[in-house]
């Protein structure tokens, strides 16, 4: 096994946890943020949800750089195909099917700055960046499990 095989399999063996990590996350602050943006103000008193958001934007900001600077452009090298910005990655990512939009990547790319509460007044936007992180995290999670499918089942990689 070659070097590039060794690290892609550390790669993904790194991202099954870190996606598992940030489901887990997700689940809990879904369970824990209120449902109207206006009482998510008074909800954000507590440590406990404060916490619980802090943890969810670190992990899903770790799980979207770990894919797009580590696990793609080694996927891609492995893959014979060319590697490039980050942007020329998801793009050849879209075109494999690995995923659906690198429109809609670059969007969650920037998102993780308005995970921090502190940076948002309007509790709106707030909610509203914190559910569009909750979708995009379903799509971090299948980008991962559809890279290592296909690296399983096309680039034929063992353990």
């Amino acid at each position: 096994m070659n070097e590039t095989t060794k690290r892609l399999v550390q790669l993904i063996f790194l991202t099954d946890k870190e996606a598992l990590h940030l489901e887990q996350v997700a689940q809990r602050l879904e369970q824990k943020l209120p449902k109207p943006a206006a009482e998510l103000e008074n909800a954000l008193k507590n440590p406990e949800l404060i916490d619980t958001l802090e943890s969810f934007s670190a992990k899903f900001s770790r799980l979207q750089d770990t894919l797009a600077d580590k696990l793609l452009p080694t996927f891609l090298s492995l893959a014979g195909e060319k590697t490039g910005t980050v942007i020329e990655n998801l793009n050849r990512a879209e075109t494999l099917s690995l995923i659906t939009n690198t429109q809609d990547w670059l969007i969650a790319r920037n998102l993780r700055n308005k995970l921090v509460h502190e940076c948002i007044e309007d509790y709106n936007e707030l909610k509203e960046a914190i559910e569009l992180a909750q979708v995009f995290t379903r799509q971090l999670i299948d980008t991962q499990k559809a890279i290592k499918n296909y690296s399983f089942n096309h680039l034929k990689l063992s353990l």
